[in-house]
Parts: C-alpha cells; sequence; structure tokens
C-alpha cells in the first residue's frame, strides 16, 4: 500500500475516534474497532449499574415515613395507674382560735394546727377539704360565729399543710357578703390554691374544676343547701353565680354533663348538707345522693354536719344505663374547730384510690381507708394552742391523763361508726 492511500487511512480512523470520544459512543467505536463480545440471546439488555449516589437515595427513602406529615402513632398504656383523693371536713376558725393563732406583733399563723397532718396530706395526689369561713382583711376585720371572717394566713397554713383544693359551697359562704366571696378567691389564687363552689363572675361559674394527675382527670364539683339566709344582701345578678346550690339540680345536671364533654373520667361532689350534730345522713341526704349518682356522679363528700356520719359503697345504674360502683361518706365531721363536746371535737382523713385500667377500659374505685383525728386544745406558758392529731399516732398515753383517754375514745367512737368490708382506719 502506498504512503498516500495509508495516510488518508489514518485519518479517517482518527477523525472517527475523535467522533467517537466526542459523542461518547463508546458501543460504537468497540464495534469500529472488532472488539464487541455478542452475547447469545441476550439483545437490548439494560444493566442497572449501582452508583454511590443511588445508594443515597435508596438509604434517605428509607429512613423517611410514607407520610413525613403524618407523626408516628404514640404507643398505647396498657396495666394501670391511679391516684389517691385524701379529704378532710370543715375548716372553721371559732373566737378562741383567732385568739390562739394572735401573734404579738398582732399577725396570726394558723401553721402549727395542721403540722401533724401534714405528712398524710402529702401523701395524696388531692389533698381536699371545705373552708367553712371567708377571708377578710385587717382593715375590715376579723370574726367568728355567727359570720366567719378569716385571716388570709389561714390560705397560707392550709397550702403549707399540703392542700391542693378547697371547696368554698357552705352556708357560710356569704358571711363577708360580695367582698368575702370576691377576697377569699382571689387568695386562695395567690396562694395557688385550686377552688370550686363559689364565684367571682358567671363565666366562673360555668368552669368546671377538672384536675388530671396519673393521667386521670378528675372534676370536683361543690353545692350547698343554703347561706344562712345571707341571700337577701346579695344582688340577685350576683347571686345567680355566686353560690353553688344544691336545689338547682338544672344547674347540677348542666355541671356534670359539661365536665363528661370536656374529658372528665371520675367526677367528685362535694355536698354541704344535712343535721347539725346529728350521727346518721337524714331522708333527704339519702335521696339527694341518689341523685347525683344517677347522674353521673362517682363519689360524694359530706359536710356541715359537724359529726361524722356513715358511709355507704353500692352498684348503680346511671341515667345513661352504665352499672358503676359509687362511694359517698355523708359527713366528714370537722377537721378543726373550737366545738368541744363529745363527736364535734373529731374528724377525720378519708383516702379514696381512684384506678384506671388501660387494657378494660375502666374507671373505677380502688381501697378506701381513712384515719381518726381529734383536736387538741390547750394551754402553754399562758397561751392556747390548737393541734389536729392524727389518733393512732397518739395511742402511747404521751399526754395527761384525761387527753389520753380522750384520744383513745375517739378511735373507738370512730372505727365504731366507720368501719365496714369496704373501709378500714388506718392502724
Amino acid at each position: 500500500m502506498n504512503k498516500k492511500k495509508i495516510k488518508t487511512k489514518v485519518l479517517i480512523i482518527l477523525i472517527a475516534i475523535s467522533l467517537l470520544i466526542t459523542s461518547g459512543c463508546g458501543q460504537l467505536l468497540d464495534r469500529l474497532m472488532g472488539y464487541e463480545e455478542q452475547l447469545p440471546n441476550q439483545q437490548n439488555v439494560e444493566v442497572e449499574i449501582p452508583s454511590h449516589e443511588s445508594n443515597e437515595d435508596e438509604q434517605i427513602q428509607e429512613q423517611e415515613p410514607d407520610n413525613p406529615l403524618q407523626p408516628p402513632e404514640e404507643e398505647k398504656p396498657t396495666g394501670t395507674t391511679s391516684l389517691k383523693i385524701s379529704v378532710v371536713g370543715d375548716i372553721m376558725v371559732h373566737a378562741h382560735q383567732l385568739k390562739a393563732a394572735k401573734q404579738s406583733d398582732g399577725s396570726y399563723d394558723f401553721t402549727e394546727v395542721f403540722e401533724d397532718i401534714r405528712p398524710y396530706l402529702e401523701e395524696a395526689d388531692i389533698a381536699m377539704g371545705n373552708l367553712e369561713t371567708t377571708i377578710s382583711t385587717d382593715e375590715v376585720g376579723y370574726f367568728a360565729y355567727p359570720r366567719f371572717r378569716s385571716p388570709e394566713s389561714l390560705i397560707s397554713a392550709l397550702k403549707g399543710a399540703g392542700f391542693d383544693v378547697i371547696t368554698t359551697a357552705n352556708n357560710h359562704s356569704l358571711d363577708g357578703v360580695e367582698f368575702g366571696v370576691i377576697n377569699t378567691l382571689d387568695k386562695l389564687d395567690e396562694y395557688g390554691l385550686l377552688h370550686t363552689g363559689t364565684a367571682r363572675s358567671p363565666e366562673e361559674r360555668d368552669r368546671v374544676l377538672i384536675v388530671e394527675k396519673n393521667d386521670i382527670k378528675v372534676a370536683i364539683l361543690a353545692y350547698t343547701y343554703g347561706t344562712n339566709g345571707m341571700e337577701s344582701a346579695i344582688d340577685k345578678d350576683k347571686l345567680s353565680y355566686m353560690v353553688n346550690y344544691l336545689n338547682d339540680i338544672s344547674k347540677i345536671e348542666k355541671d356534670i354533663q359539661r365536665a363528661k364533654e370536656e374529658g372528665a373520667e371520675f367526677i367528685v361532689a362535694c355536698t354541704h348538707w344535712g343535721d347539725e350534730y346529728v350521727r346518721n345522713p337524714n331522708q333527704a341526704q339519702k335521696e339527694m345522693a341518689d341523685k347525683l349518682f344517677s347522674m353521673g356522679v362517682d363519689v360524694i363528700f359530706g359536710s356541715h354536719a359537724h359529726v361524722i356520719q356513715p358511709t355507704e359503697k353500692k352498684t348503680i345504674i346511671t341515667d345513661e344505663g352504665e352499672q358503676k360502683d359509687v362511694f359517698v361518706i355523708y359527713s366528714l365531721g370537722n377537721i378543726v374547730s373550737n366545738q368541744r363536746d363529745r363527736y364535734r371535737d373529731s374528724g377525720l382523713i378519708l383516702n379514696l384510690e381512684v384506678v384506671k385500667d388501660y387494657d378494660k377500659g375502666t374507671i373505677e374505685i380502688g381501697e378506701i381507708d381513712y384515719i381518726p383525728t381529734w383536736v387538741y386544745r390547750y394551754t402553754e406558758k399562758d397561751k392556747l394552742h390548737y393541734r389536729i392529731l392524727p389518733v393512732k399516732d397518739f395511742m402511747d398515753d404521751s399526754f395527761d391523763a384525761t387527753t389520753n383517754a380522750r384520744i383513745k375514745e375517739v378511735w373507738n367512737e370512730t372505727t365504731s361508726h366507720l368501719d365496714d368490708e369496704y373501709i378500714k382506719a388506718r392502724d
């Protein structure tokens, strides 16, 4: 082959290679160069070649949820949870108690009154009591029976003792007229104590107190049979919302319905009712208890009699056709007062467990027990003192003979009156 033909052929090959490199057609180059391997029966086969970039895409896709806007479902709880409610009866401040609480500088201090029961109240998830007095000021003055108006320091002492909820619907709710209602609730708010039973506005009256502890929502309602005729001293429009009355059945029904709509799983009603100083409930109390239970109330804590009245636990069918166990203590007695007659000088701390079973979808009453209490009044260094004693802790004859004997009597009086198959005094 002459040189001219060789140069021409080389030039053609170089141009072809250049075009192939530029176009990226590697397979055509292989064909031209005679390097392509023919695979039998595998024409037009596509081969996916994994690359680092595609691996990253796959990993990202695997980590992303199917719907990035939908949060992952939370694991549903199983087993049970529970809370303990501890409740006491009437918190009163008579003239001698005011005298005992007054300090040398003119201030008032009620702290020592509650010190002995504080450990038991602090055990509770919800500790409750009925405030049977209003809160006044130095300017307005402080008074006892028949129209109770007490110092703000009483609220401080209740907070320090471990109380969480204070009910304010009772026959002394209007002792300080409109100012007494408002100032009492203002002071409870100031010290961080929840309250129910009286209100400063229609909007507050229509709010239901719901306390949530340990994943259980408890609604707490409070009502009184009356207010000692003080209704006439209040403007009628304000009276319609300032105090919750037991005879207003339609409002009670609305409260219970509202509590359910707002998610309450357990409903407590605190009722101020009955005959003073009578150790057993009257027929009106029993009938009202049945009405409240049928409307959806689970537990009733009674007050006003100033003595302890018995309990009752039974199975009922509600108006909605639900079968459930309910419980009532008709009167918790006095937790503190200056009343010294037999039965009036004692009270109790009632402890009730509420149990939620996630698996069964139920809320039920659990264990119930109580701690008998007695108001110890004594004089030391010419000054009067009051202490609420958990009776079981003072059965060791640590006082004088008369005091020791009364402590043991209170234990026997209380346990013989209350103990049943479902409720016992704590040893």
